[in-house]
């Protein structure tokens, strides 16, 4: 297996012909705590105002504010994966792509770390999740081989582009492709920095914000295990 990172070139970029709507990365959907608060139905205001007052960078969400919807995509090895892999346990989801200049491979890395933080307090560990927001070049044989160079436990996530666009619409994640005229395979995607965290009922816990800090989102992480569910 390649461990060695692919080439990645910085290019000029235009809209691409209406793949994703035209979000810039820096309209990232912020979620107030207190709209998170105010949007839940069977859980108290003062119950996730409480949470978010011990959470560092996350936003707290209501238990009934998302959940990951139904899907049929690739994992790494060009089997199917659908949403039972967030069955019964804990995940941290990121939504980015192998060609990223500095984002990716910077939140992929801060996610082992954090992994290792969490071990040494022997706390339980979450699947960390790589969704493709650009799966045109991402094949599971690319994503396995751009994984495994951070960890080989990783779950990478792509498939058709219309599935995935219709999974991170679903999640509020949003991404938005550009092009190169002079050489269209090297195009950027500017895309939801934010991690998101899921329970093991799929539910979507909390947002985690940038900026990503293995220490920050460690403890923010042990706070929602020990959150009421």
């Amino acid at each position: 297996m390649n461990n060695k990172l692919p080439l990645i070139i910085v290019c000029v970029v235009a809209l691409t012909a209406g793949i994703f709507a035209s979000v810039k990365f820096s309209s990232d959907a912020q979620t107030s705590p207190q709209v998170a608060a105010n949007s839940q139905g069977g859980q108290s205001d003062e119950a996730v105002a409480k949470l978010q007052e011990a959470l560092q960078t996350s936003i707290a969400l209501p238990l009934d504010f998302k959940s990951v919807p139904d899907f049929q995509l690739l994992d790494v090895n060009a089997e199917p994966i659908t949403q039972s892999v967030f069955d019964d346990k804990w995940s941290i989801v990121f939504f980015g792509y192998t060609h990223c200049p500095d984002v990716c491979p910077i939140t992929l890395q801060i996610m082992k770390n954090t992994l290792s933080k969490l071990a040494e307090q022997n706390k339980e560990l979450p699947q960390i999740v790589f969704v493709s927001v650009d799966p045109m070049r991402d094949t599971s044989e690319v994503m396995k081989n751009y994984i495994s160079f951070f960890d080989e436990d990783f779950v990478g996530i792509t498939g058709d582009l219309n599935d995935v666009h219709a999974m991170t619409r679903s999640l509020g994640i949003v991404a938005a492709f550009t092009a190169n005229k002079e050489d269209p395979e090297n195009y950027l995607v500017d895309h939801t920095a934010s991690l998101l965290l899921i329970d093991p009922q799929r539910r979507l816990r909390a947002k985690i914000s940038a900026p990503h800090v293995a220490e920050t989102i460690a403890a923010d992480y042990i706070t929602m295990l020990g959150a009421p569910s």
